[in-house]
């Protein structure tokens, strides 16, 4: 039997007793904390603009306290974020990913069944949503330097766009497909109006609406997102009367193509220069389509004072056509050639959406609810802006605009860069070395800017000879077209 000599005689030994046990069992718990905050290596790429702590902090946010999961709120994050940013991933690639997150970290792997991970993905809450987008849009604000705005004035261009869906019984309802379809031949398609922030060139702000819905009920709803100051810039589907002397109200600017159905009549208004003119418009007698109140619609003021400005530009058929352009901008001191190149910013976010729906391959969300089609681009949203912040970090003391970089290669260098961040957490100087490192490559995958370069919506490959779905698919029947058409083996 071991016994032990008391250093002072008289003194209980349980004075002196070792807590050696106890120290090690809290270094474990802290070692395993710091493990987990560290887990993912998107997580530690991103650390600088979504902090780990404050990630945590949101895991409980949404249904109250929330037990432990192996699929918790910031793990489902990372994985969706990774299927996103590898050009659509499936959710099979997003749970061999997790595991294998789980299993560098030494810890207990999940089984392979991708119906929990794509029920944790539901359970994703909004107001976890909604901590990571503040986070994200505080960031990117900081960044925002004097150049980025135009005669102290924030860019903003809004416009439409649609996302095809999975033909179910339930997006159809929401989302219904388009009237020149036959019912079960065709697809969902719900209808997206977005503000993009050109300063920053992040996706501001979006509604989900149907794809029959007119894109100006989208802009105004999303009308409370613009600040005094803000110059709104759009084509001739949002230049509605209602919407501009609202905005103008809240001293919100707009430069926006005329509508098609009002006529420039050159010989009224007072003459600025050659190609500008003041023009009053009166109230028309009935509101559009925006989905204004009558009370609203009764509180706009009879009258509208707006500046036409008259530019030449090439058409999509090449030829010269004259264009005109409605502005509340009326002040002298805006030349009317600056005008005219502002409203040329519009075409930014049609390239945005580009990159979101081709490049990120996102033409079709893969859900079979409504719910999850709109969870699933809040989640593009965010990935998108988180991006481009990522190119504004690049770019931060560079002479090169954010319009610059290739959106594709930055893609490319953050799957390639992504792995070299596992575990650096805990290493700050490795970690800012590999930010470097990073930020410097994408830097370098500029863009050759041609302005004028004919870019025509043509596809080059034809697609193989199939027979149309003009019928439901269990009533279908095919038709052999001679040497035409071959059924698939």
């Amino acid at each position: 039997m071991k016994k032990r000599t008391p250093f002072l005689p008289g003194i209980s030994t349980g004075l002196y007793g070792s807590h050696k046990r106890r120290q090690l069992e809290a270094a474990r718990v802290e070692r395993d904390k710091l493990r987990d905050k560290s887990i993912t290596d998107l997580g530690t790429l991103f650390s600088d603009v979504l902090p780990v702590e404050r990630l945590e902090a949101a895991n409980s946010l949404g249904t109250g306290k929330r037990r432990r999961r192996l699929f918790s709120q910031v793990i489902v994050f990372w994985a969706w974020a990774s299927q996103l940013i590898e050009f659509n991933a499936s959710c099979n690639k997003a749970l061999t990913l997790i595991q294998s997150w789980y299993s560098n970290a030494g810890r207990k792997v999940p089984e392979f069944d991708n119906s929990c991970y794509c029920r944790a993905r539901i359970r994703l809450s909004d107001e976890f949503l909604d901590e990571a987008s503040s986070m994200i849009e505080s960031y990117g604000e900081s960044r925002v330097e004097p150049w980025h705005y135009w005669y102290g004035h924030r860019l903003k261009a809004i416009d439409g766009t649609s996302i095809r869906l999975m033909d179910t019984a339930e997006n159809q309802k929401e989302y219904p497909q388009p009237s020149s379809q036959k019912p079960g031949c065709g697809f969902p398609v719900m209808g997206v109006v977005g503000v993009l922030d050109l300063g920053r060139g992040s996706i501001e702000s979006y509604v989900e609406c149907k794809q029959s819905d007119h894109d100006a009920n989208g802009a105004w709803r999303l009308r409370s997102n613009f600040s005094p100051g803000d110059v709104v810039i759009a084509d001739r589907a949002f230049c509605s009367y209602e919407l501009i002397s609202t905005l103008l109200q809240n001293d919100v600017q707009s430069v926006m193509r005329l509508h098609q159905r009002r006529k420039a009549d050159w010989r009224r208004g007072k003459r600025i220069d050659p190609n500008s003119r003041l023009v009053t418009w009166k109230k028309p007698p009935c509101p559009g389509k925006s989905g204004i109140t009558t009370e609203e619609w009764r509180a706009l003021p009879n009258t509208l004072r707006l500046r036409l400005v008259r530019i030449r530009a090439k058409g999509r058929d090449k030829k010269m056509r004259t264009m005109y352009i409605a502005t509340t901008l009326i002040d002298a001191r805006y030349p009317t050639e600056e005008i005219a190149m502002l409203y040329a910013e519009r075409w930014k976010i049609e390239v945005k959406f580009r990159d979101i729906k081709t490049t990120m391959r996102l033409e079709e969300f893969r859900v079979r609810t409504p719910a999850m089609a709109r969870k699933t681009m809040r989640m593009v949203q965010l990935v998108y802006n988180l991006i481009k912040v990522r190119q504004m970090e690049a770019i931060r003391d560079e002479a090169l605009c954010l319009d610059e970089l290739a959106f594709k290669d930055t893609l490319d260098l953050i799957n390639e860069f992504r792995g070299g961040f596992r575990q650096l957490l805990d290493h700050p100087r490795l970690l800012a070395k590999q930010w470097r490192e990073l930020e410097e490559r994408i830097a370098e995958r500029t863009l050759l800017i041609r302005p004028g370069r004919s870019e025509p919506r043509a596809v080059k490959l034809r697609p193989k000879p199939y027979q149309y779905l003009t019928s439901p698919r269990r009533e279908f029947t095919e038709i052999f077209h001679r040497s035409k058409y071959e059924k698939a083996a």
